[in-house]
């Protein structure tokens, strides 16, 4: 077993908060000490939309490590709901109070009956798993609140797998939505985008769609439960993507596929793609390397080797998901090394030595690309040091030119002063 001393992937807590924050209108209390607090509080104000940060302390301190801080946790659900009335408060147990034991499972039973909005309890200290893990078990304690229904409505799908605070989360979605409604499909519930209201109607959907792998526990427990199936497509990057997805969706509610609706979504894509033809000759072949987590970058590093011609020389997953395994022995053929969760120190190290031109990954890679003179094209999590404010997205068909055009521009915009033998 390899030593990892700087992992790419955060702590449990970053995946549950990233789910529950999801949750329009959730509170989520973080109940550590300051730092952790912080730290959360800044991924989110940096990370996504700086008008809807629902983060909050339960104000733990350190002489709280003698006698315990549950009657905070107490003050701060109370509070919570005091100022925000919101649909569900989300009390995340780190590290500190974890290890002297603090029943945060207790303090909110013992406030059911006091508090009108739902109230839900994980342990997410820091040695009880990756973010991944706090991902998947956030969503699953989400089915906990959702209301069975004898008769689901047909045509009506849940979207699994979505993250608010991804780059291009809001433009993916709505270019997802769109191209579902122009095959007579409509977005029931997205896990994790919508109302606590519309979270608890997730069952009236009659199929669950997994993203790229992500969520793929909720969707196992949803089926148990509700009876609701699941299919898992690829996240759509690109035209095969994109077409793979939407026939996957339709067939399995048994609807006809509109060929003539996506022949004319490429045939966009092409007329697009035909305006910079020269410059897209130019970066064939072109040496890459992508990072990102699992449910995302292996479906990104295949769309830029098989209909950008680029040369993946290196793809790093930076955190897993339950499909990982799986999508590396699929990607043969697609990319050169793959290394699931390596140490940066290292990782950084073997994409120097791979002579890579461009850098597809997230802020964590800025020193990185300007070490080596490569453009870094931001589509992973974090990004800290980009704002989105209009709707443009990365996946599906108009994503497919987006990307495009974002590649195009960064390595021909890079002053020469930029790029190093």
């Amino acid at each position: 077993m390899t030593l990892i001393y700087d992992p790419p992937q955060d702590c449990k807590l970053v995946g549950a908060l990233r789910a529950i924050h999801g949750v329009r209108d959730s509170i989520t209390i973080i109940h550590a000490k300051p730092g952790c607090h912080c730290g959360m509080l800044l991924l989110k104000a940096l990370g996504s939309n700086q008008n809807d940060v629902r983060v909050i302390s339960s104000g733990f301190r350190s002489h709280d490590t003698v006698y315990g801080a549950e009657k905070r946790l107490s003050a701060a659900i109370q509070l919570s709901q005091e100022y925000f009335e919101p649909g569900l408060i989300a009390a995340l147990n780190c590290s500190a109070p974890a290890i002297m034991g603090d029943d945060i499972e207790g303090v909110a039973s013992s406030m059911e009956e006091k508090i009108p909005a739902a109230l839900m309890t994980i342990a997410t200290g820091g040695y009880e798993g990756p973010a991944w893990i706090g991902y998947e078990e956030a969503l699953v304690k989400l089915t906990d609140y959702m209301i069975p229904v004898e008769r689901p409505s047909a045509n009506k799908v849940n979207l699994i797998g979505i993250k608010t605070d991804d780059i291009s989360a809001a433009g993916d979605l709505t270019e997802i939505r769109r191209i579902l409604k122009g095959h007579g499909i409509a977005v029931n519930t997205v896990l994790a985008d919508a109302s606590f209201d519309e979270i608890k109607n997730a069952p009236d959907a009659s199929l669950n769609v997994v993203l790229g792998g992500d969520g793929l526990e909720c969707a196992n427990v949803m089926r148990e439960r509700f009876d609701t199936p699941y299919i898992i497509t690829p996240y759509p990057f690109g035209v095969k993507k994109t077409t793979e997805f939407i026939e996957l969706v339709a067939n399995r509610l048994g609807r006809e596929i509109g060929s003539e609706l996506i022949d004319r979504e490429i045939e966009l894509v092409r007329e697009g793609v035909e305006r910079v033809c020269m410059f897209l000759q130019g970066i064939y072949d072109m040496p890459v390397a992508v990072i990102g987590e699992s449910g995302r970058a292996f479906d990104l590093a295949e769309f830029l080797s098989d209909e950008l011609g680029l040369n993946v020389k290196v793809l790093a997953i930076s955190s897993k998901n339950y499909l990982t395994p799986d999508r590396i022995e699929d990607g043969n053929g697609h990319f050169g090394d793959v290394f699931i969760e390596p140490d940066r120190f290292e990782m950084n190290d073997l994409i120097k030595g791979a002579g890579v031109s461009v850098i597809f990954g997230s802020t964590f890679e800025k020193h990185l690309s300007s070490e080596i003179g490569a453009p870094l094209i931001r589509v992973s999590y974090p990004v800290l040091d980009e704002v989105r404010v209009t709707d443009s997205p990365y996946a599906g068909f108009r994503g497919a030119l987006h990307l495009c055009e974002t590649i195009i521009n960064s390595v021909i915009t890079q002053n020469i002063e930029e790029i190093k033998e």
